[in-house]
């Protein structure tokens, strides 16, 4: 499954061997250059944006498709057709939706350290926005079980900010497509939009899905 990780900086597979590293190391460079993670007599810039990058990509092994259903359970024509489907029984929907643009951002401190003492910390801030178009799905009993068609792309950008000295740097920036069919899990009964046990409760006990 792709990754937040992957968006930004590539996958090892399918592709060429150590691709997403060298995109790290890039970020890395980007970073040192920027003059914001000082150095210390054993432990230059560039080792130092490296171990702050490293912490980051660690961070960042957050499942695109989670994504996606978190923003369809919040609000959308998708979180409609799941209401209705699991309080009919039975019934089936077939929804579109031509476009649908979600941004997701996330932010984390890092601190940079020389000679085992913290010397600043870092604001990493990501974002991500993906972007849907000509999505075609069925949804049943309060679950997405089926995509017909669909097409989607990703945006993604890491920026660093600090205080000292005052400023952000942009480190990444990268598209890729995203195959929604890999990403999205259909098999055993779809992905649920709706928190069933709480719909379950609410729901009298005739419309309950059996």
């Amino acid at each position: 499954m792709t990754t937040v990780r992957d968006i930004l900086f590539g996958e090892l597979l399918p592709g060429e061997a150590g691709a997403a590293a060298r995109e790290v190391e890039r970020a890395a460079e980007r970073l040192a250059e920027a003059g914001v993670v000082g150095e210390g007599p054993q432990t230059p810039a560039p080792a130092l944006a490296r171990a702050v990058l490293a912490k980051v990509t660690e961070l960042l092994d957050i499942e695109v498709s989670d994504l996606l259903v978190g923003a369809w359970r919040t609000r959308s024509a998708l979180l409609a057709a799941a209401r209705e489907t699991y309080a009919q029984p039975g019934l089936r929907r077939e929804v579109g939706i031509r476009s649908f643009t979600m941004p997701w951002e996330y932010e984390a401190d890092v601190d940079v350290v020389v000679d085992g003492r913290t010397v600043s910390t870092l604001t990493a801030a990501v974002t991500v926005q993906l972007t849907v178009t000509a999505l075609a799905a069925v949804v049943e009993a309060g679950r997405l079980t089926a995509l017909t068609a669909g097409d989607a792309v990703a945006h993604g950008e890491l920026r660093f900010r600090c205080s000292a000295p005052e400023g952000e740097h942009t480190v990444v920036e990268r598209e890729r497509p995203v195959d929604l069919h890999r990403e999205l899990r259909l098999g055993g009964g779809g992905v649920a939009l709706i928190d069933e046990a709480r719909a379950a409760e609410e729901a009298p006990e005739a419309a309950r899905p059996q």
